[in-house]
């Protein structure tokens, strides 16, 4: 069936292009046509199954950093929270709860465009949806920096949360069309751990000329530095279906949903963990000064977690690494909210942040094994950050008389994370299965 005549102008707007699908075996390439007992026509397609997916450009180690590098602004918000939350408390006089919703809102402004883009995301053009996402915030971040009041603020601050869930998307999408998505991964959540604790020097250095506009100072300094390469990243357009309406009809295949619920959980559980982490330092008869630079120091333990998944990779496969992930992670949060030791609480902070980017990396390459495309791992930014608006919320509920409710709950829902990690490693056993069958 031809193309209606408006097609070819819609699809260069959209970045998105009409190929045909490369036989060639890449992560979770599955096949989608299986051919009859007589080979004559191919089998129906079946919605539920993974799509078929090629390599739509060469990898290279120049795309790969910059992919890397990239990556790191959809996590501007959730890295410089505690400053944000800090400049619209006092700066612009919203109070605790306001600055805390606020930012809640604006993470979920994210989640909210990463799983809307989300659906199509395999379609388009993700080098261009990233350096729209890129321009989106630095328009947002400029607009923040001119103006005075807080109504302004909030709405500028949610778009700014539109523009990183766009990047979010895009960056998470493209690892799929890699030979090896969960090393990809890794690296991603190296870079971020790097800049994670640069950005805690970073916004102390730009106070004293800043002041209160430092956070978003620093914003425009990361979109600026780290957004410059998205000019280096690959198209990574793939499709191989008739038509918008059947791409909208395509379902997650089995065991993505598990895997995106684990995600939110762990990053439900770390949001509150980490979030409340000085009231159970002081919990456990740790001074102002003390902690604040125990928690510094854990900042820059961050990277680490990542460097052993890249250096691990898939020589374990993802059994034993999920189980090792979550099981210290819920030991770290048992001894920093239960224990009530300074030992206990410094041996669990230093650790905690590591744990988080050891993780990730495979769950994330658990989806893009199950679907190729880069959708489900596309909403993975999603989920994540989602859990992160989530966790502090539910932590102020927990956190009344004493911080061990909220220790022993982040526990149990990261039991039932590490559950549902393996349950969609089941389906993905299943579909490996199919896939050698056919």
């Amino acid at each position: 069936m031809e193309q209606a005549s408006w097609q070819p102008a819609a699809d260069h707007f959209l970045g998105t292009t009409h190929i045909r699908v490369a036989e060639e075996p890449i992560g979770a390439y599955i096949h989608a046509f299986q051919d009859s007992a007589n080979h004559a026509m191919p089998a129906p397609w079946n919605c539920a199954d993974p799509m078929p997916v090629a390599r739509a450009e060469h990898f290279g180690g120049v795309r790969v950093a910059a992919l890397a590098v990239v990556s790191t602004v959809a996590w501007l918000t959730i890295t410089l929270l505690p400053y944000e939350v800090s400049t619209l408390s006092d700066g612009y006089r919203a109070g605790p709860v306001g600055a805390g919703w606020i930012t809640a809102a604006e993470l979920l402004a994210l989640a909210c465009a990463a799983s809307c883009l989300g659906q199509t995301i395999a379609f388009r053009d993700k080098r261009r949806l990233t350096i729209l996402g890129i321009a989106i915030a630095l328009a947002a971040t400029l607009g923040c920096l001119l103006t005075d009041h807080i109504v302004p603020i909030v709405a500028l601050r949610l778009l700014f949360g539109v523009g990183t869930g766009i990047v979010a998307a895009a960056t998470n999408a493209l690892p799929a069309l890699h030979e090896s998505p969960k090393k990809l991964f890794a690296y991603m959540q190296l870079a971020l751990g790097v800049i994670f604790g640069l950005a805690i020097f970073v916004v102390g250095a730009v106070q004293s000329f800043a002041g209160r506009n430092a956070v978003f100072f620093v914003d425009l300094i990361f979109l600026l530095t780290l957004g410059s390469a998205a000019f280096l990243l690959p198209k990574g357009v793939v499709s191989d279906l008739p038509s918008l309406g059947a791409r909208m009809k395509l379902r997650l295949p089995e065991g993505a949903a598990s895997s995106l619920a684990a995600l939110a959980l762990m990053w439900i559980a770390q949001g509150a963990l980490w979030a409340f982490a000085s009231t159970a330092g002081a919990a456990a008869g740790m001074d102002p000064d003390s902690l604040v630079r125990w928690l510094s120091i854990a900042g820059f333990t961050t990277p680490f977690g990542a460097a052993a998944a890249a250096a691990l990779g898939e020589r374990r496969g993802y059994t034993a690494p999920l189980i090792l992930g979550f099981a210290v992670q819920i030991l770290v949060a048992l001894a920093m909210y239960c224990s009530f030791s300074r030992p206990f609480f410094i041996a669990g902070a230093l650790v905690s942040n590591m744990t988080t980017t050891f993780t990730t990396p495979y769950l994330q390459g658990v989806l893009a094994s199950l679907d190729g495309t880069g959708r489900a791992t596309a909403l993975s930014g999603a989920a994540a950050n989602f859990g992160a608006a989530v966790g502090p919320a539910l932590g102020a509920m927990l956190v009344a008389q004493t911080v061990a409710p909220l220790g022993v709950t982040s526990a149990i829902m990261l039991s039932i994370s590490l559950g549902l990690a393996l349950s969609s490693l089941r389906s993905l056993s299943a579909s490996s299965r199919a896939r050698s069958a056919a």
